[in-house]
């Protein structure tokens, strides 16, 4: 539970999206849920592949989970020295009173017998965006969604 190390490669992030997207692609469309992914500039930088993949993957995992069949739109944007990432859902969103514990260990917003999981894919996701110096943060409102943006420097 020390520090979590990452292994830093160049990679492009936008490549790691588009694949995500391909992974989930049967989630999708069960859950009915049209993507959209837009990617502006340049999204290369020294990430740990492996890392960065568990979080597209988490973030992408929820909006699926929680998007009640609504579109899921994933943005990235070149910042210069940093990029940025957004996965935002329109589905059940988020109470102000429960944002913060959600990027905490086994912390749940919504109850285990309606959506599964342990609680730890925002955690984990928080853990391996803070080791490579960037940021996460969320808004959301019940019933109008979330949108997990990630702020990463290159």
């Amino acid at each position: 539970m020390g520090n979590l190390n990452v292994r830093r490669e160049a990679m492009d992030l936008a490549a790691a999206a588009r694949e995500s997207l391909l992974r989930f692609e049967g989630p999708l469309a069960e859950a009915g849920c049209a993507v959209e992914l837009t990617a502006e500039g340049d999204l290369r930088g020294e990430w740990d592949p492996v890392r960065l993949d568990q979080v597209v993957d988490n973030l992408i995992s929820n909006a699926v989970k929680y998007g009640a069949g609504k579109p899921v739109e994933v943005r990235l944007r070149d910042r210069g020295e940093r990029v940025e990432l957004q996965v935002s859902d329109h589905g059940i969103g988020i109470d102000e009173a429960d944002q913060a514990r959600v990027f905490e260990r086994f912390e749940r917003a919504v109850s285990t017998r309606r959506f599964g999981g342990f609680g730890l894919g925002l955690w984990i996701a928080r853990r391996v965006i803070e080791a490579h110096g960037g940021t996460i943060r969320l808004s959301s409102a019940p019933g109008l969604g979330s949108t997990f943006t990630v702020d990463l420097p290159r």
